[in-house]
């Protein structure tokens, strides 16, 4: 490719690259601007209030003729129709939502950074009947700059006819020609770095809000990660149930609530029936869907403030918070049933579940902790085993002994 071709790609893709970049920040630039308005409005209509009332006052003690009353007539009108112009934009950006603007609250940023411009021409115009200087419109040009956030493209249009308006009217108002020229060619130089200043503003603003948005984009996914892997370190990778060091850390947690609310609390201890069958018959693929198929039948199952886990292999544990000895019975029968009557159906055949369940219970006053409580219950779990399997063991627990004297 030559070099020619290769630089018009690149300007084409730049410009293409630029344009998506301030498509992406032109809702929050609008909202910046309606923002600053809120303050730069008022601000100005008081600098134009005080202009008013030191000209007035002037104008009244002084006979209507001559250069001095000319210049500060027109200054006046200048200062008067401004204010007017700024009262009118202060009442009308404190009823817009900066975060919803309508289509034409979105144009007044460009609007008012062209009436700024088209007064400080009137001023520096009138000025020129008795001095050349020119600093209103230098202040306006930088003013704006950093004010109000505008497209380069815009606002090369706004500087572009703020000039012409300079140089014209230099002309009408500037009878020293050297003075006019002098005027023109540092109005040049004003409107050029004012853009520049503008362009350059806009340019940090969009970076700065492309890099603060990638930023929170990246805290969201860590935080989204983060989050998942927490879940996932809580998990048994197979069946989604809570893995033994969470089950046994969240019992924990619900055994010192339950003594300090004074409420009963049960844990089940369940054992799949000769599950040993299942993966000798079906291999480990059949014993996993098993483990999986069971786990759903679980969750299904027991109520929302149930917890369920896998204590590994073919062993899962429940804990019923607030639940009595004879509440919890029901509950794991009902669960029992559950898992017998829902057969697996995989790969063409059906495997049937049976469960054997053993469960304790503890009061508030016994105060038995999770090793306790899990020993009276995987107690009563071979009980079951030994008494036929698929059925529900109760174990009675005594009161937690307490500690010898010395």
């Amino acid at each position: 490719m030559a070099a020619g071709s290769r630089f018009h790609v690149n300007i084409v893709q730049t410009l293409a690259r630029l344009k998506t970049e301030h498509a992406q920040v032109a809702d929050l630039a609008t909202a910046i601007n309606l923002q600053r308005l809120r303050w730069v409005a008022p601000t100005v209509l008081l600098v134009n209030a005080l202009h008013v009332l030191v000209l007035a006052p002037q104008l009244a003690g002084q006979p209507p003729e001559g250069l001095g009353y000319r210049w500060r007539l027109a200054l006046l009108v200048a200062h008067g129709v401004m204010g007017l112009v700024m009262g009118v934009c202060a009442l009308l950006v404190r009823r817009v939502d900066p975060h919803r603007a309508p289509l034409w609250a979105r144009a007044m940023a460009l609007v008012v950074a062209a009436l700024g411009m088209l007064f400080a021409i009137a001023v520096v115009a009138i000025d020129q009947w008795i001095t050349p200087n020119i600093t209103p419109f230098l202040v306006s040009c930088f003013l704006l700059g950093v004010v109000f956030h505008l497209r380069p493209l815009p606002s090369a249009v706004l500087y572009l006819l703020a000039f012409i308006g300079f140089y014209v009217s230099m002309g009408l108002t500037q009878g020293n020609p050297e003075m006019l020229l002098s005027n023109r060619l540092n109005g040049i130089t004003l409107g050029l770095l004012g853009w520049v200043l503008m362009v350059v503003m806009w340019r940090n603003f969009t970076t700065i809000t492309l890099q603060q948005a990638q930023l929170v984009a990246v805290n969201l996914s860590l935080h989204e990660r983060q989050a998942e892997l927490e879940h996932l370190s809580q998990q048994d990778g197979l069946t989604g149930l809570f893995n033994r060091h969470t089950f046994v850390q969240l019992t924990g947690q619900e055994l010192a609530r339950a003594r300090r609310q004074g409420s009963d609390t049960t844990l089940l201890v369940l054992d799949l029936d000769f599950f040993k069958r299942v993966n000798d018959t079906y291999g480990h693929p059949g014993g996993d869907a098993v483990l999986s198929h069971v786990a759903d039948l679980m969750r299904a199952t027991v109520r929302s403030t149930d917890l369920a886990g896998r204590l590994g292999g073919e062993e899962f544990m429940v804990l019923l918070p607030g639940t009595a000895e004879e509440a919890g019975r029901t509950l794991a029968d009902k669960l029992r049933r559950q898992i017998e009557s829902c057969p697996l159906a995989w790969q063409g055949t059906t495997i049937p579940v049976t469960v054997s369940i053993g469960l304790a219970s503890t009061t508030a006053a016994q105060a038995l902790d999770f090793e306790q409580l899990y020993r009276a219950a995987d107690a009563a779990l071979y009980q079951a085993k030994d008494q036929g399997r698929n059925r529900v063991v109760v174990q009675v627990t005594e009161s937690n002994p307490r500690p010898a004297a010395n």
